[in-house]
């Protein structure tokens, strides 16, 4: 296996999941150990509030339950809903950001502190992620939020300052739309894929 195995060019919408579950099924009897990122605890068999995200992984859900390979799984629920929504220390931010008309860089870089751990490998992934062996189930571009777990520990202060004001954008739109998929929607009209190539254009490496 190589770098990416495979990638969906789509936001965490439910086509997008169901295509890369059907990738996983077709070479299932191929690919020996791969983890999915699925919550551990609900992999072990004790229940799990996905919340919103959960109609998004019912497909990766019945490809574990249904689909017979040597299934792995890696990450919390908590680590999925950081990654694709809004925690409560986040919007905190948003809304401090949106009320003053200013972003306090100590905050963000308290809040988005830890560089991303690595996932497992061989793996599926959402997100912005980069690495060998990995099925690549996201968008391009990624959703700020996803970005900035990737990016903020590489980006100058102007960076973050424009990423964290993509942020409060996007989760504007969560809050006053139907779902995850026309929030990105909305946002990628706004003009967000030319400012996530600027963004990732002033990056470290």
């Amino acid at each position: 296996m190589r770098r990416s195995l495979f990638i969906a060019t789509t936001s965490l919408t439910r086509s997008g999941v169901e295509a890369c579950t059907d990738f996983l099924e077709a070479t299932a009897p191929r690919l020996g150990e791969f983890w999915l990122p699925l919550p551990r605890e609900l992999c072990a068999g004790r229940p799990v509030d996905l919340g919103p995200l959960e109609k998004y992984l019912e497909p990766l859900l019945a490809l574990y339950h249904e689909v017979e390979a040597d299934w792995r799984c890696y990450g919390s629920a908590e680590d999925l809903r950081r990654r694709e929504m809004a925690t409560a220390k986040l919007a905190a931010l948003v809304i401090k950001a949106r009320v003053y008309g200013k972003i306090d860089l100590r905050e963000w870089d308290a809040y988005f502190s830890r560089p991303p751990s690595p996932p497992p490998t061989p793996s599926l992934v959402f997100g912005a992620v980069g690495g060998e062996e990995l099925v690549i189930c996201g968008a391009y571009p990624p959703n700020p939020i996803e970005a900035a777990h990737e990016l903020w520990h590489t980006l100058t202060p102007q960076k973050k300052t424009e990423l964290a004001m993509w942020i409060t954008k996007f989760i504007a739109h969560i809050v006053d739309s139907i779902n995850l998929d026309e929030a990105y929607h909305k946002l990628i009209r706004e003009g967000w894929e030319n400012a996530y190539k600027t963004i990732l254009g002033n990056s470290g490496p």
